[in-house]
């Protein structure tokens, strides 16, 4: 099953919009816990990504403070790209132990898929869901014109998908006790 396609802006006009509004209202009462839920749990991830940079870098909550001055005007990207460097500096500068660069770049992997993921829903066209479930998820201008990027939402994939932001959430904590053990020499 095909669950993505990129459509030019006119073959996106050409394919209408769903204008049966009780059809659409009773598909996005169905779907709205999920699209909730991704956001709930990216929000705790995001959340979560931030206290651990605080913990990387201070102990100290006048100066938490004065970081987060910082962090709250920094995008989940941002914050991403510095924690993983805080964990590369932790892993460049500390005896060998179980955390490699390899697992760092694995997690980034992992949390970059995750804003993705997120974006999609956070971003998506819900009110012009296409008659087969597809949405728009993202608009891109490139040299041929204007494309759409859309992306086939049912139940099983919005399951999938809030499992996953809940599995690297898990993922993210499990990592940061290890790589704080490892900073710590407790390793």
């Amino acid at each position: 099953m095909d669950t993505e396609k990129l459509l030019s802006k006119r073959q996106a006009d050409d394919a209408g919009d769903w204008t049966d509004d009780p059809e659409l209202g009773q598909y996005l009462e169905e779907i709205a816990p999920y699209i909730g839920y991704i956001i709930i749990f990216f929000n705790s991830l995001e959340d979560l990504t931030t206290h651990f940079i605080r913990e990387c870098i201070l102990r100290d909550p006048d100066q938490d403070e004065r970081l987060d001055v910082f962090l709250a005007d920094m995008l989940f990207a941002g914050k991403c790209t510095a924690l993983m460097h805080l964990y590369g500096q932790v892993v460049e500068t500390t005896a060998p132990g179980k955390v490699t660069h390899d697992d760092v770049n694995s997690l980034e992997r992992t949390l970059v898929e995750c804003a993705k993921r997120r974006n999609e829903y956070a971003h998506a066209h819900w009110i012009g869901l296409r008659e087969d479930a597809y949405v728009r998820v993202k608009s891109q201008s490139k040299k041929r014109g204007l494309f759409y990027k859309y992306r086939k939402f049912d139940v099983a994939r919005m399951e999938a998908d809030v499992a996953f932001l809940r599995a690297s959430t898990n993922e993210l904590e499990a990592f940061h006790e290890r790589i704080m053990d490892q900073f710590y020499g407790r390793a």
